[in-house]
Order: C-alpha cells, then structure tokens, then sequence
C-alpha cells in the first residue's frame, strides 16, 4: 500500500498523529477481516469418511442392543426388558428401552465427538438428530461421556475423494434411530430390529447405514451392516446377509400366501386397511405385516416384496437411511400420495411425518411405482386422508 508522503511545514505531533490514525485503520482492516472470515467459514465434509463414520457408529449401536439382549437372556426371562417406557401411553409403537439409551449414546455421542456440535464463532458443522434427542436426561448424561474416534478410512478405496469432493457440512444432515422397532425388541421379534443412520444433503436422502442387530433373530450371528451411497451402489459389512425365515415364515405357504407379497405394518385405521386393499386389487398377491419402518423399505430393496407401504412415520429418522440404500440399488420412494420425500429438513413441517411412503423394488421400473401411486390415491379413504393432513 502506497503511504502519502510527508507535507511540508508538518510538525512532529501532526506525524505521529497521522502515523497513530494510519495503525488504527490497519489495525480495523485487519480485525475486520478476521471477524467476517469467521462469520463466513465452513467447515467441510466428504461422502467417504462420513458413510465410513455412520457405519462404524451403527456397528456401535447394534454391540449396545445386543448387549441389552444377552442380559435379557441370561436372566432366565427373555419377555423381560429393563426400563420399558412409552412415551405415548396410548401406542405401544413408542416404546423406548435401555437398548434405545444405550444405542443412541454409543451412535450420537460418538458421531458428535467425531463432527463437532454447532458452535458460536461461526464455524458450521453438519447436524445429527437423534429420534431420543428430547430426553433430557440422556441428553445430559451425553455430555460427560468420552467416545473412541470412528473409522473415517473404510471407503478410501470404493469412493476416492475426487469422487466425492467436498460439501459445506452446513448442507448435512444426520437422521438416527438408534433402535427401529423398539415394539419389537420388546415382543421379542428381534429380526425385525434395526439401527438406522442417514445422510440428507440440502433435504434430500443420499447415503446411510442399516445395522441388523439380530440378522437370524437371536444372538448366534454376529450383527450386519448394510450401506449405501445413491449412485455409488451398497455393501455390506459383518454377517453375510440372508433374509429368511425372518419376517416371512408365517408366509412360506405359496397357496396360501401368494406372491407377490405387500409389507405394511398391522395399523387397523382406515386408510391403510384401504391401501391394503388396493394393493391386492391393483397387483394381487398378498399382504405380509413387517415390523419396523426401515425393515419394510429394506424388504422391498431387497427385492422380498413388490412394494411397502405405511401412511405415517415416527420421523426423518425411519427414513432417511432406508430410503438412500433403497436408492442406491435401484428402488424408488416417495410419500403416499407419490410426491418426493419432503421430510429431510430440520425445519420440516410436522404434517410430513403424516405422508407416508411407498417404496418399490430395484428393477420394478418408474412406471410401476407411478402406477401404484395413482391406485393409492384413486381410494376415497386415501384422498380424505390426504385432507386432513393437509390441514394439519
């Protein structure tokens, strides 16, 4: 920077005036700069190491929920479950259990511990939601717990970093139900439990982790891992994946039971008890009860079903992980009334956990699940179900 030269006739005091008046504006500049670069900076993430942390994380989850198990066995009980609690007295759905509180610690805690948490002085880092975040006392007790750092170097190889370059961890979402199917575990329908973690950037599902606590529906196997990444594809990461007798017993009876097959849960209200009859007149086949949200999106990604349906959710959290692996092997999802999945915001309206989903196959085709759609929405009890959400 150019300093004006020194007037003539000019006084010592006048120079040490200016000389004081020139510091003050670098000394601003310079404070001024910092502050707006603090106000503008942003951490970032890429796609690699953060799957690669959500699937450590959820291998986490499944060890605590099996954990609660094997004490539940060797009680001699296995229909007793420690600390059972609903958080709506009026649906069994909402239980929360010791495995819920142990899975949620082990899955947010390390993942906040690896990311960081929102600060004050302006740095962004990506946001994790748990389903259990309103319990202030896990909440609390989060606080004074210490975490092993997670694997970020699973995928250096399957997704190199110029594949996925770096985001703006304020675009970045993290959806986590530390025990999908918690009625379950409680029931005793353990193959139906699952850990979920997923990755929404800007609103929209594209990655996540699937952890099968129990994938034979006791504690012989170890715990399963299934992730993906839209557009990258899926893998798997501990037990070989085999799907059956689990949840389909009660429907290997071809005559019986004909395929193709429909999951839904086992809601008695009106608009599902219609959806089911629509699938059936739309498609044939049967209808199978699946317990837990992400269980019957990852039946229809696995090809099990035709299609699943449910007219409500818990939250983002059923949905995000779920829906980002179906994507990535070809499946498609959107909410019951076929409009794209609108719920991976933090700012969502709650009217959305109301829409549903429809989820469909890989290799069953845009046309098909269009098709499926307008059934559900030619049904009168769907359309006045639709109202009412709307006027939620």
């Amino acid at each position: 920077m150019m300093v004006p030269s020194r007037p003539r006739g000019s006084n010592g005091r006048a120079s040490a005036s200016f000389l004081f008046l020139l510091l003050a504006h670098l000394i601003f500049m310079l404070t001024t700069t910092r502050v707006v670069d603090a106000l503008t900076s942003t951490k970032v993430v890429q796609l690699g190491p953060l799957l690669s942390t959500c699937v450590d994380a959820c291998q986490r989850g499944c060890i605590e929920i099996r954990k609660v198990q094997a004490a539940r066995e060797s009680s001699n009980n296995k229909e007793l479950v420690e600390g059972v609690v609903l958080k709506d007295v009026q649906d069994p759905r909402s239980a929360l259990t010791e495995a819920d509180k142990a899975a949620h610690s082990a899955i947010v805690g390390s993942l906040r511990s690896e990311w960081g948490t929102p600060d004050t002085e302006g740095d962004a880092v990506l946001r994790i939601v748990g389903e259990e975040d309103d319990d202030e006392e896990l909440a609390k007790a989060l606080e004074s717990m210490s975490f092993e750092p997670l694997d970020r170097g699973r995928f250096l190889e399957e997704i190199p970093s110029d594949v996925t370059p770096e985001i703006d961890a304020n675009r970045v979402t993290l959806f986590i139900d530390p025990l999908d199917g918690t009625r379950e575990f409680v029931e005793g329908r353990l193959e139906n439990c699952q850990v979920l973690v997923g990755v929404a950037i800007d609103g929209e599902a594209v990655a996540g982790a699937i952890g099968i606590p129990f994938p034979d529906g006791t504690l012989e196997k170890e715990s399963t891992v299934i992730y993906g990444l839209d557009g990258m594809g899926t893998g798997v990461v501990g037990a070989t994946l085999t799907r059956g007798p689990f949840p389909l017993e009660r429907y290997s009876d071809g005559e019986k039971y004909p395929k193709p097959h429909h999951a839904t849960g086992d809601s008695t209200d009106e608009v599902m008890e219609a959806c089911r009859r629509g699938a059936i007149d739309g498609l044939e086949g049967s209808i199978v009860t699946y317990g837990g949200a992400g269980n019957k999106i990852l039946g229809a990604a696995l090809g099990e079903v035709a299609c699943s349906i449910q007219h409500k959710i818990g939250g983002a959290w059923d949905l995000c992980a779920p829906e980002a692996i179906l994507k990535a092997m070809g499946g498609k999802m959107t909410d019951l009334f076929g409009e794209e999945i609108a719920i991976y915001y933090t700012d969502a309206p709650s009217n959305c956990n109301k829409m549903g989903y429809i989820a469909t196959p890989p290799g069953s085709g845009d046309n098909f699940h269009a098709a499926l759609a307008a059934k559900m929405l030619s049904l009168p009890e769907v359309q006045k179900y639709r109202e009412e959400v709307e006027k939620m």
